[in-house]
């Protein structure tokens, strides 16, 4: 019986250890959007907004990736969303001034990549 129990404790143990957190998930999607694979890390950071639909940071990535892809329509209303939530967040804004005047002389940041946020308690409050 003891044995059974300590062979159930290191199942757990080790399923536990496999289960990829929402870190660990942001991180990878991460890395693909650093390598250019767009479409790959929206699907990651679609997923993981499944499960926290009020998170700045991955409402920030996510709208970078729609707008990396050209959707521009659905990247404004993420950084708008993202923006209500951590309106002290200066890479949401920084990155929604950015995508608002693209062609703006006042806007410092016009030629600067969008950036992506790193962990998903960046909200910047």
């Amino acid at each position: 019986m003891r044995s059974l129990t300590l062979l159930m404790a290191i199942l757990l143990l080790a399923t536990a250890c496999s289960v990829p957190t929402l870190r660990t998930e942001m991180q990878f999607a991460n890395r693909l959007a650093e390598e250019g694979l767009w479409e790959e890390a929206r699907y990651r950071w679609e997923k993981q907004l499944e499960k926290n639909p009020d998170s700045p940071a991955l409402l920030n990535n996510l709208a970078v990736a729609m707008e990396q892809l050209g959707k521009r329509e659905q990247a404004e209303k993420l950084y708008r969303k993202a923006m209500a939530l951590a309106p002290n967040n200066a890479m949401i804004q920084r990155n929604f001034n950015r995508f608002s005047n693209p062609d703006s002389n006042e806007t410092e940041d016009r030629d600067e990549k969008p950036q992506i946020s790193s962990r998903e308690t960046d909200t910047g409050r």
